[in-house]
């Protein structure tokens, strides 16, 4: 499949999705607002026990220890991250003729960032970069939405190699065998998920049978546990949607020999995220063993995947004290790193998105006024 087939193939199967252009930053908080403060109350209510737990003052007091000199190097090394990131999906963009300058997908990039950071599920970045794409750069909404799925594919092979360390490090890990199985099991069910993502990307009309049996399975029960009405042929068509999508990109990449680069690429941001956070350690005087800090490290990244509260807050950081406490690192200095850590990669990335979200809405509102 060549590009340009791509890109056809992709507006005639999309034009009943018209719709979904519209999801700018603010329509994706007005429709989400409910969750999203739900959500933010778990997480400040998850965040205060764990606080009680470890002792905020114990926390506080490790937290002044803080080298900030190790902190700046952390955010240097987060601002990499997001260079290279935006450098890979822009391999995508130049690819399929719609590319916009590299500062534009940058910042495009960052406004995604701050969409993923404050939705439930990180449900708002992949359509706002889609939408942006199309207001500032007149890229065609399909498009722009393939493209961020085709950057997500990237991520698959880094996604399984780390899942086949972490299942590996957890059965000689010395946990209590319940502990053990649960999380080995947690882990095996992310990798049947992501399988089945993979599997959309060779066999469109299996993969579509798959989801459709397992969304008649489950609606029922949310529907007796919400009392909320959902259109199941609604959902069926967004599925297609999305899998179409999915498969189209899949097998572009796959066909124009880009796959392994931005395979690599993506295996290069998560060294340095796992470098980030070991440097959080050394930051508060603490120097974790190498070995268990990997697996560690590995497994709360790919459970952070499970839940849906914005940014993964509060679960990892249980998940990485539960961990950490076999190794001899005490629960206040884990939340401690963890503070720091989140510093670089969500605080600081969620205002730098607010930033680029501010300054592409404000252009959008100047277009269209001046359009009108």
């Amino acid at each position: 499949m060549t590009f340009k087939e791509y890109k056809e193939s992709s507006s005639t199967y999309t034009k009943t999705h018209e719709n979904e252009e519209h999801k700018d930053i603010y329509s994706i908080l007005k429709e989400n607002k409910k969750n999203i403060i739900i959500s933010f109350i778990i997480v400040f209510g998850l965040i205060f026990a764990i606080l009680m737990l470890a002792g905020i003052n114990e926390v506080i007091a490790t937290l002044k220890k803080t080298n900030l000199w190790i902190l700046g190097l952390t955010i240097i090394i987060q601002i990499f991250v997001y260079i290279i990131w935006a450098f890979r999906w822009k391999l995508i963009l130049d690819k399929m003729d719609q590319a916009p300058n590299f500062l534009n997908v940058l910042g495009i990039l960052m406004t995604s960032v701050f969409g993923n950071n404050i939705t439930p599920g990180s449900i708002g970045g992949e359509p706002l970069r889609a939408y942006l794409l199309k207001e500032n750069h007149d890229t065609p909404y399909e498009v722009g939405f393939a493209s961020t799925m085709a950057d997500r594919v990237f991520e698959l092979l880094p996604f399984l190699l780390v899942s086949i360390i972490a299942v590996i490090a957890l059965i000689s890990w010395q946990l209590d065998l319940v502990p053990k199985l649960i999380l080995i099991t947690l882990i095996l069910g992310t990798v049947f998920i992501f399988s089945i993502v993979i599997y959309a990307g060779i066999n469109r009309e299996l993969s579509e049978k798959i989801v459709f049996k397992i969304l008649d399975s489950i609606l029922p029960v949310v529907k007796k546990i919400t009392h909320k009405i959902y259109n199941t042929d609604n959902l069926k068509e967004q599925a297609k949607y999305y899998i179409y999508n999915f498969n189209s990109s899949f097998t572009m990449i796959v066909e124009n020999k880009l796959f392994f680069l931005g395979a690599f690429l993506a295996l290069v941001t998560w060294g340095l995220d796992l470098l980030n956070s070991y440097l959080a350690f050394v930051a508060i005087g603490v120097t974790p063993p190498i070995e268990p800090f990997i697996t560690v490290f590995t497994i709360a990244i790919l459970l952070s995947f499970l839940p849906l509260l914005p940014g993964s807050l509060g679960i990892t950081e249980i998940i990485m004290i539960t961990l950490f406490i076999p190794v001899g690192i005490s629960a206040n200095y884990v939340l401690a790193a963890s503070v720091v850590e989140r510093i670089a990669s969500y605080i600081l990335p969620t205002i730098l998105g607010l930033i680029a979200a501010i300054y592409y809405g404000r252009k959008i509102v100047k277009s269209d006024n001046y359009s009108s």
